[in-house]
């Protein structure tokens, strides 16, 4: 035999089920967990889009210094003189007692004329 033990005081209706306060707390656990869960995704979102954004920001960074460097090279070359001798060179001057070749392209072929078909006796 089972000891029972009693449920409910003598003269007390028993009710069964959650009450009205229990659903209230309920619906109100669901709102504040379903809010959560809609910031903490916002948030991963947020948190990806600026990852992305900051990997783009890198990369423009990196190129902008390669190109940096380059102007950095050509402002050498300009307070240091060789872009004066270059751009000379390019114009076609030469230093004294030094051999010059002169490079080109082929020129085209001039087109041959057709030749003219004589006119022969017909027999």
């Amino acid at each position: 035999m089972r000891n029972s033990k009693v449920l409910v005081a003598a003269g007390t209706v028993r009710t069964g089920g959650l009450s009205m306060r229990h659903l209230v707390m309920l619906g109100v656990f669901a709102v504040v967990a379903v809010w959560v869960g809609y910031a903490f995704v916002q948030e991963a979102y947020l948190s990806h889009k600026l990852g992305s954004q900051a990997a783009d920001l890198r990369h423009q960074n990196s190129m902008l210094a390669a190109q940096n460097q380059g102007y950095k090279r050509d402002v050498q070359a300009i307070t240091n003189g060789s872009a004066d001798e270059e751009e000379a060179r390019l114009n076609g001057y030469a230093k004294p007692n030094e051999r010059t070749f002169l490079v080109t392209t082929p020129a085209s072929p001039s087109p041959t004329p057709p030749a003219k078909a004589s006119p022969t006796p017909t027999h």
